[in-house]
């Protein structure tokens, strides 16, 4: 199995935290089999899981023989038990035990309203096992910061994916410019939000002159980026 090069794990085996830096194939070094199994469960585990994160592995029975290669390894996050199959002095060896992995997740330190921007001093970490921190949270401040939620934030809890956006830039039921663009051409119109959004959403806006519904980009504040062969129309006078 081919390891990420540069990426680094915090493997924790038996109370001792180890820094290890990750060789460049399953097959070159040698060390304690936790260690080995740890690093192969990581990389297995794929580029969801952060390299921070710590894997505390314990052997169904203990195992202190050479591992020439890590043949195949699994883990079922809902017990914890993980499965491996080893070469070891060119003969397979089954190999199972516990394996609890840890990562590091944002939370913010107070609650956080929609509307507000999320700056680096409102979040911090908290370190959870994998399976209650789940694909469903975000994993990443920087995923978070300069965001503004789309609903109240809790102190101390994950925060949710889509739970975030840019900052609200287009008020619903508020009047924005509506901007038409082809080419060197360029017409712009009244209209009604009938959506709220930041820079990059999707919004849907009512035109004041005609009424017409159109769906637009919001480009900034109060502003709406539309095609089509409507919003000329109805703004020529």
């Amino acid at each position: 199995m081919q390891l990420p090069l540069r990426r680094r794990l915090s493997v924790l085996l038996l109370g001792t935290m180890l820094a290890l830096p990750c060789p460049a194939a399953a097959g070159s070094g040698a060390g304690p089999v936790e260690t080995r199994l740890a690093e192969e469960l990581l990389a297995s585990l794929g580029p969801t899981v952060p390299p921070d994160a710590q894997v505390a592995l314990t052997l169904g029975r203990p195992f202190d023989g050479p591992v020439d290669a890590v043949r195949d390894i699994g883990l079922d996050p809902r017990t914890g038990i993980f499965t491996a199959r080893i070469l070891s002095n060119g003969h397979p060896v089954e190999l199972s035990g516990r394996a609890d992995v840890e990562v590091t997740m944002p939370v913010p330190v107070r609650r956080i309203r929609p509307g507000e921007v999320i700056e680096p001093s409102d979040l911090t970490t908290m370190r959870l096992s994998l399976d209650r921190a789940g694909a469903g949270f975000i994993a990443s401040a920087d995923a978070l910061v300069g965001q503004s939620p789309r609903r109240q934030l809790s102190a101390g809890r994950l925060v949710q994916v889509g739970s975030v956006g840019a900052p609200i830039v287009v008020q619903r039921n508020r009047p924005v410019t509506l901007v038409y663009e082809d080419g060197a051409l360029m017409l712009a119109a009244r209209g009604r939000a009938l959506q709220e959004g930041g820079v990059g959403d999707t919004v849907r806006v009512m035109n004041i002159a005609s009424s017409t519904v159109v769906t637009g980009t919001v480009t900034g504040s109060e502003t709406v980026s539309v095609s089509g062969p409507r919003l000329p129309q109805a703004g020529r006078p």
